[in-house]
């Protein structure tokens, strides 16, 4: 039985992991004006986020057997305030840079937390907890957007977003306080052995391609039905909501489904490589706009049922375990908007999006083997 307290705190600190994630890419036009820089320290900006997030997932993965889960929640939840705060009244690169790592850090271990948590406290339920989860994630991102442009329209700026993003961190960190501790049933320890074994060695290559597919759609959709189908910058910003609707319909229905996750995850990932490059080949401005919704509900699940697979497999050690997945899943964000762009600037964003039903396929071909087999 999973304890209220703990949904609380997951609901809200996931919520305002998705809605923190979308307030700088929404605003980063305004954000390189106002800070005076150029598209390179834009990129660094973006990189440092991304930084944090490893170090976060890494420092949980090597001491979450010496602070215990319930200090990493906490923990998570307290430098995402800070952060958020420092982003709210910082005025130059150097402090926007310190904020974003801190509050990057903050999320890897909230991250980490919840899917260890979720997965200490009941297995059996973890599947459909985490989908539900991570749809406040997804409602946090479509959301996060709209305030973002109110903001600016109204004249209170960007930076003010980022006090509601504080408001939802902290309420998560009041109920961190209710958590309870679990109990390991065996020591926790980093364990290479374990890590390298095949069945958590697949499982974190399999959250790794999925989220660089992921992350990739999401952040170069709108430029492809730009530059590459003709629409306009506002459609294609209508579209970008549009998958984060999908993603939060499509996780929250995965909520309720009893299904084995390898078979799940399998069916999933056929629907979304048909419906990216749907996306990807459709003209017609109507129907692009339904293939990224269909896309978004179709990648929804992918990300929780995977942790759920790791969640089945981790016994005691799920803390560093855990770590490691989040440390798998920066990895992948990042080596994937590295080689969308190369193959971008060398081809056209048409070739450049052709990675990611490369990548899709690359992960059917892997669950393959665990339909017929399994991994032990």
């Amino acid at each position: 039985m999973i304890s209220k307290d703990l949904k609380l705190y997951s609901y809200f600190a996931f919520f305002a992991f998705g809605f923190f994630v979308m307030i700088l890419s929404s605003a980063f036009p305004k954000v390189l004006t106002d800070l005076s820089i150029d598209y390179l320290h834009g990129g660094y900006l973006l990189i440092i986020g991304t930084a944090g997030y490893v170090v976060g997932s890494l420092l949980c993965a090597i001491f979450a057997h010496i602070t215990g889960l319930k200090r990493i929640a906490m923990a998570g939840a307290f430098f995402m305030i800070i952060g958020a705060i420092m982003f709210a009244f910082s005025d130059n690169f150097f402090e926007i840079a310190m904020a974003d790592m801190l509050a990057n850090v903050g999320a890897g271990f909230i991250e980490v937390g919840v899917g260890s948590l979720v997965g200490s406290e009941a297995k059996e339920m973890a599947s459909n907890l985490l989908n539900r989860v991570n749809s406040l994630f997804a409602l946090g991102a479509l959301i996060s957007p709209f305030l973002v442009s109110a903001f600016m329209k109204i004249g209170f700026g960007w930076r003010a977003v980022y006090l509601f993003e504080a408001l939802f961190a902290l309420i998560a960190f009041v109920f961190s306080f209710r958590l309870k501790e679990p109990k390991m049933v065996e020591e926790e320890k980093l364990n290479l052995k374990l890590i390298f074994s095949p069945s958590i060695l697949v499982i974190n290559i399999l959250i790794m391609i999925y989220v660089g597919y992921e992350v990739g759609y999401s952040s170069w959709i709108s430029t492809l039905l730009v530059r590459g189908h003709g629409m306009s910058i506002t459609m294609a910003a209508i579209s970008s909501s549009v998958f984060w609707m999908g993603m939060f319909v499509g996780r929250y229905a995965a909520s309720f489904l009893k299904i084995k996750e390898e078979i799940w995850l399998f069916a999933i990932v056929v629907s979304s490589l048909i419906s990216a490059v749907a996306s990807m080949l459709t003209l017609n401005i109507w129907l692009s706009i339904i293939f990224v919704f269909l896309s978004g509900l179709s990648f929804a699940s992918t990300y929780p049922t995977i942790q759920a697979m790791l969640v089945n497999r981790a016994g005691g050690r799920i803390g560093n375990l855990m770590g490691i997945f989040v440390l798998f899943v920066g990895v992948g964000a990042s080596i994937s908007q590295w080689l969308i762009g190369q193959v971008a600037n060398v081809g056209g964003i048409f070739w450049g999006f052709v990675v990611i039903p490369l990548l899709i396929v690359l992960e059917m071909m892997m669950i393959i083997p665990i339909l017929k087999k399994g991994v032990r």
